[in-house]
């Protein structure tokens, strides 16, 4: 190809157009000449063939004594010109950073201007002369910055946004520099890290701090060997610090591919930690997804899921192996990992990975033989009792199953069993409170969020100013998690700024917010007393002093604006199917019940795989007082039987059968998680006759 040719070539590759507008990295290294000339030519075309053919082409417009001249001149006359077409200068700075990665990185190498000018020399066929060419300490960081201008003020994003940086010390080499230390798909492994932090949007966090979190979860993640090399060198180190903060301030809560498509982190499921196992994909709210073509197939997300299961292209899939699954509008990945948290999840009905321990909830943990024994002794720092190795769970060779890890406290520990310890590496972050507007931090006033500091490895006080007041220093224990409340410290409308250390977090109060949605969402299996709905907004119009007008009929609410007397609602309560569902009442009586979803549920794409207990509820000839759902992983969870209305219901759905006081006392006596930890008493007495 000639130079045209290759420059056309590299614009498509890069800067083609993209769903996000996310940084974009000009990585160029001898492998992708050959895939491109192999794409562009459709012939394949080997290392040293796509190499020489690169170099022919930049000899063309690079050379003499000003070689860049040439370049410099056709970049001022394609800017004047409206920025028409290709900007000509791609191939140009995608050779400065081939250069770059093909400076030697051997051991005791010191990089600088004589291991990156000799390359850059070779390339250019520069060979009088040493050092840096004549022209490039002023063109090439010119070039750099037309790209910046195109990127971001002529094409506004939409072909992504540049990502050289200068380097601190290396000022001429340093934007060719910042494009060799990553390649396209490391981006992925750095979202997936802002994401395992709980990195929010908009969130500001010293270089230094970010660089220290990233080593740690690299240890536990097994990224690129590209990755592992900038970490390992001191020169490269502060490059990638850049590129993380850079990466940070563009993160949206999804990590994205080179393409800027959103990667979806897999989960590992399991029905006991042991074989088979599956993985389900976790949607984020904030992800619009109505469906994925895995392998041919189209899979519908049906909409407002959290959880989809889905069926691994190997049927046999094995722990410690990372998966990646392209789809057309998302990237699936399942990182490898030495170490596996498990924790029963209700809405996939298995035992599913998760990225750190919980306090105060049960865990099952698969980890490898040679890890083994330290995480056992991780887990009884973190508080729990003595955990069990289950005989009958068959795992691979060379992992053992852990069960019982119940954490009642955090500890500082690093490595591969780091996510044993509760809220292991995550930053200061947001939890709870009314959210409006989840993407933009907008919360009801009346209902901000509470403030969770994570644990620290060190002894100094964490210092915290609330809209630039400060709080009184919080020096916890090394193992302590301290959360605040900010809806006693926040009572206006607005917008509110935190800072704990270095950390800035941002969050908006209003006084009023109107909702309206066609069909609302049910959030199943319910968490609360609340009826969830898709929120859109309506246009205000009134004064904000003004009195909202109420919501019209047939409009659903997430919340109540005033005291006004309401029509009641159907009494209504839904359960997933998953497991088996069972009525407990007075004197030990005990039924099984066996729901079918009725026909209403069964047409609604919004609640999958739901029935409603109550006309069953209604049927049974005594009151059922509790709710006993067991998933198949032996997951029992129990909640307070809904008080049904009697004969208000038709015909239930399903049927029911009698089980024996035996029964009951087997149903009863195991390890039972309570759903509302306000009825731990009422449910001891139950079990205990009184």
């Amino acid at each position: 190809m000639d130079y045209d040719g290759w420059n056309r070539t590299l614009a498509e590759h890069f800067f083609a157009i993209r769903e996000a507008a996310t940084p974009v990295y000009l990585s160029v290294d001898d492998a992708l000449l050959a895939d491109l000339m192999t794409s562009r030519t459709k012939v394949a075309a080997a290392l040293p063939a796509a190499a020489d053919d690169f170099r022919a082409a930049i000899r063309s417009v690079v050379f003499g004594r000003g070689p860049f001249d040439g370049i410099a001149s056709r970049a001022r006359q394609w800017r004047r010109n409206g920025a028409v077409g290709t900007p000509p200068f791609i191939a140009v700075l995608a050779a400065t950073v081939l250069a770059a990665s093909r400076m030697n990185r051997s051991e005791g190498t010191v990089l600088g201007r004589f291991s990156y000018y000799g390359p850059l020399r070779e390339l250019l066929g520069l060979y009088e002369g040493s050092g840096i060419p004549d022209g490039y300490d002023v063109i090439v960081p010119t070039l750099w910055d037309h790209l910046k201008w195109w990127l971001t003020e002529h094409e506004r994003g939409r072909r992504g946004l540049p990502s050289a940086i200068p380097h601190p010390t290396q000022v001429n080499i340093g934007w060719s520099l910042s494009q060799a230390v990553l390649i396209g798909s490391d981006r992925v492994q750095v979202g997936l890290f802002l994401a395992a932090i709980g990195a929010q949007p908009g969130d500001s966090v010293p270089e230094a701090e970010l660089l220290a979190r990233f080593q740690e979860w690299v240890r536990l993640n097994r990224p690129s060997p590209r990755i592992q090399r900038a970490l390992a060198s001191t020169e490269l180190r502060p490059i990638l610090a850049s590129i993380l903060q850079q990466e940070l301030t563009h993160y949206d809560g999804l990590p994205r591919d080179a393409a800027g498509l959103p990667c979806v982190p897999l989960s590992l499921t399991t029905d006991a930690g042991g074989f088979p196992y599956g993985i389900a994909a976790r949607i984020p709210s904030h992800l619009c997804l109505e469906s994925l073509s895995l392998n041919g197939d189209v899979i519908r997300v049906p909409s407002g899921a959290e959880w989809l299961p889905l069926t691994p292209p190997d049927q046999k899939l094995t722990p410690g192996s990372p998966l990646e699954l392209a789809a057309d509008a998302a990237t699936l990945i399942l990182p490898a990992r030495d170490l596996y948290v498990l924790q029963a999840n209700d809405l996939v009905g298995k035992w599913t990975s998760v990225n750190t321990a919980e306090i105060g909830v049960p865990h099952r943990v698969l980890v490898k033989n040679s890890c083994a024994a330290q995480a056992e002794t991780v887990m009884l720092a973190c508080g729990s009792d003595a955990v069990r190795r289950p005989r009958r769970v068959q795992v691979p060779s060379g992992w053992t199953l852990f069960s019982g890890y119940t954490p009642t406290r955090s500890a500082t520990v690093a490595g591969v069993v780091g996510p044993l310890a509760p809220l292991h590496q995550q930053l200061a972050r947001l939890s709870g409170g009314f959210r409006i507007d989840g993407g933009r931090q907008t919360f009801l006033l009346g209902y901000a969020p509470d403030l969770v500091l994570p644990a620290t490895p060190d002894d100094h006080p964490r210092t915290v100013t609330i809209n630039g007041e400060p709080l009184p220093p919080v020096s916890p224990a090394a193992t302590d998690t301290i959360t605040i409340r900010l809806a006693d410290r926040v009572y206006s409308a607005g917008e509110h700024q935190i800072e704990v250390g270095n950390r800035k977090l941002t969050f908006t109060l209003v006084e009023r917010y109107r909702e309206s949605v066609a069909l609302p969402l049910l959030a199943l299996p319910p968490r609360s007393d609340k009826l969830a709905t898709i929120p859109s907004r309506i246009q205000n119009t009134a004064s904000p002093s003004a009195r909202a007008p109420w919501l019209p009929p047939g409009h659903l609410s997430g919340s109540v604006f005033g005291s006004y007397q309401r029509d009641p609602l159907p009494s209504m309560s839904l359960l997933r199917l998953s497991g088996s569902i069972y009525a407990l009442g007075a004197n030990r009586l005990a039924a099984q019940l066996i729901p079918e979803a009725p026909a209403w549920i069964a047409t609604m794409d919004h609640v999958p795989h739901a029935i409603d207990i109550d006309p069953l509820l209604d049927a049974l000839p005594f009151q059922a007082l509790w709710l006993l759902q067991v998933t198949s992983s032996r997951n029992a969870r129990v909640r307070r039987a809904p008080v049904v209305q009697t004969g208000t219901y038709g015909a239930p759905s399903g049927s029911w059968k009698f089980l024996s006081q035996a029964d009951w006392r087997r149903l009863t006596s195991g390890n039972i998680t309570i759903a509302t930890v306000a009825c731990a008493q009422d449910w001891t007495d139950y079990t205990s006759g009184k």
